[in-house]
């Protein structure tokens, strides 16, 4: 009796664990619907962006994604077997890729890297970031220096020349001059310009700010337009100004914007040491034919990386990898195009000479009260972006209230009125001339608050 007992028990047993592993065997065979997210916000230069990896073979165009309501926002849904993938964002079948070295976005140093275990809505992320997009710049600054680059030379109170045909590190063909043939001002604009000599001849130029304008923190920007070609490097970028004292990389590199080839990416970096040379590195999308301004905001807790006013890098400062040590300390401007390298490679026949780097202006801010909240007995207001290239952002402390914004140039001539019953009023300046203006906020018949704001 108690055999049989034990007979049936066992047997029950084997049934169970039978049914547990047909269970298992199907699960795992089973699809997942994943559902990836990309935010593009403030990134041009693209068509469609696209979800390549280990499940598709890195394709590039078996998974493009839309966005069907023109939020920014990129999406789509792929059938995946569970467990663990590989894969990464890129753009118009691999025309530009994030690069995502040292995102930190997963253990893999090239990819992210997910695990499907059923269906799921991945959160949403940014071009090159392993979260959602870095918050947009609503601080207020006021222009503390800028090269506007006006008259027919280049002012040498301002700029010096690196002359040489050394390589500069990196196997570079240039021989970079002073020349007038490979600099020119002129309507309002600085062009450096690379021409090919003949044979693996060629002459360019690189100038920099060392010893002449200096400076720690703020907000810096210039608005550039690149030239394209197979090995072509066009550069703005800063140096540590201990350089002379201490070299390379101890004094630090901050890379603004570099450009190599025909790349629709343009590729921001920080460079130091730590035991050896070491960098930090990546791309955002941009519109390869137009004017851009290229930015950084710096303080004493990091860089963050803008293109148009949108942040799409942060490199933080810290004790433990040197760098605060090394990027808390003053920096100079160089702008340069090189010609060949090891990272761009070297021109070919299609490479179109003379390639010229145009910059308009390279300007300094440093923050203060311009635009910032505006304290009166009536209300607190906000003014954001400022310096602003189109248009400004009101924000009111106060909600259900009528008011009326009248805009003055500095001139003294109105520019325009509006009404602002809500608590945030966009202000359109589109035509308006670069220059200062003055927003006078008025509740009835009393004035509550007077903003300067900067169009670029």
């Amino acid at each position: 009796m108690k055999l049989h007992s034990m007979f049936v028990q066992n047997l029950k047993f084997f049934f169970l664990s039978l049914a547990m592993v047909t269970l298992c065997q199907s699960t795992q065979g089973q699809a997942a619907q994943v559902t990836f997210r990309l935010n593009m916000n403030g990134v041009s230069g693209f068509d469609t962006p696209e979800v390549n990896g280990t499940f598709n073979g890195w394709c590039g165009t078996c998974n493009a994604m839309s966005d069907s309501n023109g939020d920014g926002i990129w999406e789509t849904t792929i059938s995946l077997a569970q467990g663990y993938h590989e894969y990464k964002y890129s753009f118009d079948n691999w025309t530009g890729q994030e690069n995502l070295r040292d995102a930190d976005c997963s253990s893999e140093a090239e990819n992210r890297t997910l695990l499907v275990t059923g269906d799921v809505v991945l959160d949403v992320v940014c071009w090159g970031l392993c979260e959602d997009c870095l918050p947009a710049d609503e601080s207020n600054w006021d222009l503390v220096w800028a090269e506007e680059f006006l008259g027919n030379s280049l002012n040498m109170d301002t700029w010096n020349f690196d002359l040489g045909a050394t390589g500069w590190g990196n196997n570079e063909w240039q021989n970079y001059t002073d020349s007038p043939l490979n600099h020119q001002v002129g309507a309002g604009s600085l062009k450096i310009i690379a021409r090919h000599l003949g044979g693996e001849n060629y002459s360019s130029a690189r100038i920099t700010t060392q010893g002449k304008f200096e400076f720690q923190y703020g907000k810096a920007e210039a608005r550039i337009k690149v030239p394209l070609g197979q090995g072509v490097w066009p550069a703005f970028w800063m140096l540590g100004s201990n350089f002379p004292t201490i070299g390379w990389p101890q004094c630090g590199e901050i890379d603004i914007m570099e450009h190599v080839n025909e790349e629709h990416v343009t590729h921001a970096a920080a460079h130091w040491n730590l035991d050896g040379h070491t960098y930090e590195t990546t791309n955002v999308p941009f519109e390869i034919n137009e004017f851009h301004r290229y930015g950084i905001i710096w303080d004493e807790g990091g860089v963050t990386y803008t293109l148009n006013d949108h942040p799409f890098f942060y490199f933080p400062f810290m004790e433990e990898n040197n760098t605060a040590q090394i990027f808390q300390n003053p920096f100079y401007f160089l702008l340069n195009v090189a010609v060949g390298g090891n990272w761009p490679g070297y021109p070919d026949s299609s490479t179109p000479f003379p390639a010229v780097m145009e910059v308009q202006y390279i300007r300094v801010y440093e923050k203060s009260t311009l635009g910032s909240t505006v304290e009166s007995p009536k209300e607190s207001v906000k003014a954001w972006p400022n310096p602003t290239d189109d248009h400004v952002y009101l924000d009111f402390e106060k909600t259900g209230i009528a008011r009326r914004v009248h805009a003055f140039n500095s001139s003294g001539q109105k520019m325009a009125s509006f009404i602002a019953n809500d608590d945030r009023k966009l202000i359109d300046m589109h035509g308006w001339a670069s220059g200062l203006y003055i927003l006078q906020v008025w509740e009835g018949k009393e004035q509550s608050a007077v903003i300067k704001v900067l169009r670029r």
